[in-house]
């Protein structure tokens, strides 16, 4: 009987459309509208690669930059992105995805543009690291100058601070020293 009376009542009343000023409450686990800081990227590929429905992609020039893109159509706000980014470059606000703003103005899409450095030690173009990631590597007792290298060039010099810390000076011979 008690459900008659509500279908009654619902039936009898003047149907209502919710007003934006009427939304419910976000919760602060939602995840919503994706944030991307290219400050911290590193171009690594890692978002794109567990985003399963494709909705992150890279694009290269060669030389000059790498863009980073988003379609917010595609994306299922599953939060891979965010919790496999190893520099936390990508965050799920707690925004309704609507309301995002882009440089395309349609506010489906993002792209951020990291921009190429070249390298202090061989001069390659490379996706500098962020200072956060920079200072977390190289914590204590590291050169200043390795900050600038390319990924090539830090490999080289952390095997040479390790020949240095295993083999005596002079047992080791300069031939064995990478340049390009």
């Amino acid at each position: 009987m008690a459900m008659l009376k509500t279908i009654l009542g619902n039936l009898l009343r003047p149907s209502r459309t919710r007003a934006p000023a009427d939304m419910p409450v976000v919760p602060p686990t939602y995840r919503g509208a994706l944030t991307h800081d290219a400050g911290r990227c590193t171009a690594c590929g890692t978002c794109a690669f567990v985003c399963a429905p494709k909705a992150i992609h890279f694009t290269q020039e060669p030389g000059v930059s790498v863009s980073w893109h988003f379609f917010i159509g595609q994306c299922s706000f599953c939060g891979l992105c965010e919790q496999n980014c190893p520099t936390r470059a990508i965050h799920l606000r707690a925004d309704v995805p609507g309301s995002m703003n882009s440089a395309s103005g349609d506010g489906l899409r993002l792209e951020s543009v990291i921009r190429l450095q070249p390298c202090t030690r061989c001069g390659a173009a490379h996706v500098p690291l962020p200072a956060a990631t920079m200072d977390a590597l190289w914590a204590a007792g590291a050169d200043e100058a390795e900050r600038g290298y390319c990924p090539d060039c830090r490999r080289w010099a952390a095997s040479a601070r390790l020949r240095t810390a295993f083999i005596p000076d002079g047992a080791v011979a300069e031939g064995g020293r990478h340049d390009r």
